[in-house]
């Protein structure tokens, strides 16, 4: 089963996400109230996955951690309330796997550990369909200054955005690691972006700002 490890400073959220995780019947969860401890368990579990509210105290150097460590990495996404939906409101600091609503439901629970937990990002719905959270690409690309992207750097932009691994990337492209690597690299420079929930986010034309 995976290991999943929620952290909410709210004892009775942090309560009902752990319970519902483990009712699942698919996960072995373990739940703290501060970043202590999710540091503890996560240097002894590196497998598994976190599931951290953006507003625990110390949640930074729980962040911290994260990106300074070598991989596998511990994916890491964060947890906020339902009604905050656009991501330059919330922000996705590097690091960060994904954003999900506390109040999400068992099934979108498990099915965003699961894809958590094969590399990729998980966002909620809302960040894509509400026009609110939107703008035009070509504006979002003009605002950074890049240069516009070529046929096979829009393939790779595209898969970014269905949060598909670099290996995955490589394997539907017909492409090397490190030739993915490259066009990854130069997506990033062209979009303003600097981590992949940033350019997943730009592939489905929500804006964002880089860290």
């Amino acid at each position: 089963m995976l290991n999943v490890t929620v952290a909410h400073h709210h004892p009775l959220i942090r309560r009902g996400l752990a319970q519902s995780l483990a009712d699942a019947g698919e996960f072995t969860v373990t739940s703290y109230g501060d970043v202590d401890g999710v540091l503890a368990r996560v240097r002894s579990r590196p497998d598994s996955v976190v599931l951290a509210s953006r507003s625990l105290p110390g949640i930074d150097r729980l962040l911290d951690a994260v990106r300074g460590s070598e991989p596998p990495r511990v994916p890491v996404a964060l947890l906020g309330e339902a009604a905050v939906t656009r991501p330059t409101v919330v922000g996705v600091p590097p690091g960060v796997s994904g954003y999900l609503p506390e109040d999400a439901d068992v099934r979108a629970l498990a099915h965003a550990v699961h894809t958590l937990a094969s590399g990729a990002a998980v966002l909620p719905a809302a960040w894509i369909h509400r026009t609110g959270a939107t703008t035009p690409r070509a504006e979002a690309r003009d605002a950074h200054g890049g240069a516009p992207l070529s046929l096979r750097e829009r393939e790779v932009l595209a898969l970014l955005g269905e949060g598909l691994t670099n290996q995955q990337i490589g394997r539907r492209l017909g492409l090397s690691a490190g030739t993915v690597k490259s066009y990854i690299s130069a997506v990033y420079a062209k979009c303003g972006v600097d981590n992949r929930v940033q350019a997943a986010l730009f592939a489905h034309g929500i804006e964002v700002s880089a860290a």
